[in-house]
């Protein structure tokens, strides 16, 4: 129990500390006002917010993913050695962590080969700047990665075919059907970007992204021989708009492109969600323009009171949220709470409401209830047995995370044989059920 506390501690602090780092991220951009709405744009994501606190994987990954867009963004402005090195650590954490961080410096490449292009003294001026980055990214790559220490080149290139063609062969439920996750359909990012993302987030960047790529259409449109390439933005902000975008999109692109192993939502994908908030702020800020800022927030308030209001009561189950984007009934069509969380809730429950000495438990989902066990006290953990076959059960426990079968039929079977007890709900969608068997 120590330990889970612990570590969920701890992955809220480096989630805590990305925040800092996303404010500060948002504020090279846009006004100050603008940036404390992307910052609360961040804190009420409701489903990045849960798992702030036990996703260790991939919110670790956006975390420190945010903290090397900063510093590469803050190294494009200033070519400096000083930014150089804090910009090569901060990259080389984000790459340690999940190989997918070396878009990072690719970013700082390319536009630097942009700079560049038709400018020799900018080429001469800051050539040993971007070498310095890259002798400094790849000692500090190798140094935090003990993987790499026997062998650097060939143990990364292993990881990087690994990623390319990773095989999770389980089930992922999906518009009311197990699909393979080695085969989804194209849409399948798209549809749970678009279904799990607060609507007024996404109709602010669906703006900012069509004025993103008009404006930049028409830099281009406005290129000739005697214009360089980056004759295509105006200024920092302008190019920081393009690297947001091109991160996005490229990277959505490139994961239905080849077509990638992806499970449980989009969560391997959330290190492009500042991308998309940046990018909604952006359509905010032309927004701002047409309407005073005083009525601007005031018509933001409802919106941002509603998720706070919903995020509190649904505390800490608000990485099931959905939108009106994914219908009615949402569980019969999307995987709910395939995290777990609520397991405990419902071992509680049990011990709760039974004083037996021992209660024996059968588990009618692929969730590992043992972990969820041993967050419940001491005393009451002892008293429950985890068995294997049904029959010998007092009670069957289920947070209908399955991998294969029909969870509807599944669930209505359960309430046929057994009797229902107790369902833990967020929005009426079911996430967890006790059963009393004997």
């Amino acid at each position: 129990k120590n330990y889970f506390l612990l570590r969920h501690f701890f992955n809220f602090i480096v989630f805590y500390i990305s925040s800092i780092f996303f404010y500060f991220l948002l504020k090279k951009r846009f006004s100050e006002k603008l940036s404390v709405v992307g910052l609360l744009f961040w804190i009420l994501s409701p489903r990045i917010f849960a798992e702030s606190f036990y996703n260790m994987k991939d919110l670790i990954f956006l975390s420190f993913f945010v903290i090397s867009l900063f510093y590469a963004i803050k190294f494009l402005d200033t070519l400096s050695y000083k930014n150089a090195f804090l910009s090569s650590l901060a990259c080389a954490l984000a790459i340690d962590v999940r190989i997918m961080g070396i878009i990072v410096p690719f970013v700082i490449l390319v536009f630097f080969i942009f700079g560049s292009i038709d400018n020799k003294n900018f080429l001469k001026k800051f050539i040993w700047k971007i070498i310095i980055f890259f002798c400094l990214l790849i000692i500090f790559t190798i140094l935090f990665w003990p993987y790499l220490w026997n062998d650097p080149l060939t143990n990364f290139l292993n990881t990087l075919k690994i990623m390319s063609s990773y095989q999770w062969r389980g089930g992922v439920f999906y518009f009311g059907d197990y699909i393979s996750a080695l085969n989804l359909p194209w849409h399948y990012p798209i549809v749970w970007i678009f279904i799990s993302t607060p609507i007024i987030y996404l109709l602010l960047f669906i703006l900012g992204s069509v004025l993103i790529l008009v404006r930049l259409f028409k830099r281009f449109l406005n290129l000739s021989s005697e214009k360089k390439f980056n004759d295509l933005w105006r200024g920092n902000k302008e190019r920081m708009d393009i690297i947001f975008f091109l991160i996005f999109y490229f990277t959505l692109f490139l994961v239905i492109e080849m077509n990638s192993t992806l499970y449980t939502g989009w969560r391997q994908l959330y290190f492009i969600y500042p991308c998309l908030i940046i990018i909604s702020i952006r359509g905010l800020q032309f927004i701002s323009r047409i309407i005073s800022s005083k009525y601007l927030f005031i018509l933001l308030a409802p919106f941002l009171l509603y998720i706070s209001t919903w995020m509190i009561i649904n505390h800490p189950f608000q990485f099931v949220y959905f939108n009106k984007f994914a219908g009615k009934k949402v569980g019969n069509y999307f995987e709910l709470d395939y995290w777990g969380v609520s397991n405990r809730s419902s071992l509680t429950y049990i011990v709760n409401n039974d004083k037996r000495n021992e209660l024996k438990v059968y588990v009618s989902s692929v969730s590992p209830y043992r972990f969820s066990l041993l967050l419940v006290d001491k005393r009451d953990r002892k008293r429950i047995k985890i068995v294997d076959n049904v029959n010998d059960a007092d009670f069957l426990v289920t947070n209908h995370y399955y991998q294969e079968g029909n969870p509807i039929k599944i669930n209505q079977n359960l309430k046929k044989k057994f009797k229902l007890l107790k369902e833990f709900k967020v929005n009426e969608m079911v996430i967890n059920s006790v059963y009393k068997i004997n």
